[in-house]
């Protein structure tokens, strides 16, 4: 193997096929429904070393573990550097390019004198589909008020 992050990385069988479902994922996916997935493939690979091997693949930067306040982690095969917009209705992460975001991080660096290394930034919102089914409700006067 080459030098980098899957240098010190022993693959296993099981390791290439998590690792296989969550490249082969369209959006980011839950611990729980990459289990699901590897499932159908490989019936005796358990939660656990699902769990354990994601949060391994993310430690080597194979993939990009996610964390959102009190709700599950995402897994995301993207591992270079962009943001994500978040859904605070229905939960939906999306990935976004924000090229001025990086300007952040070296403001940041410049504040706090921190060596700053990397950085993620999520933007939280109402994704489009929230909104309609919120315009349709409003409009059909089944809305709620706050």
């Amino acid at each position: 193997m080459t030098a980098g992050p899957r240098a010190s990385f022993r693959n296993t069988t099981q390791r290439a096929v998590i690792l296989d479902v969550v490249e082969r994922a369209e959006g980011h996916l839950t611990a729980a429904e990459i289990y699901e997935r590897v499932r159908r493939e490989d019936s005796r690979i358990a939660y656990g070393t699902v769990y354990r091997t994601l949060h391994l693949l993310a430690e080597h930067d194979l993939i990009q573990e996610l964390t959102f306040a009190d709700q599950a982690s995402r897994f995301d095969k993207r591992t270079d550097r962009h943001d994500h917009v978040h859904c605070s209705v229905c939960g939906a992460i999306e990935d976004v390019d924000v090229p001025v975001a990086l300007l952040a991080q070296h403001v940041a660096a410049e504040r706090s004198s921190y060596d700053i290394v990397s950085h993620h930034t999520v933007f939280v919102g109402t994704c489009p589909e929230c909104l309609a089914r919120q315009d349709t409700a409003d409009a059909n006067g089944t809305g709620t008020t706050a």
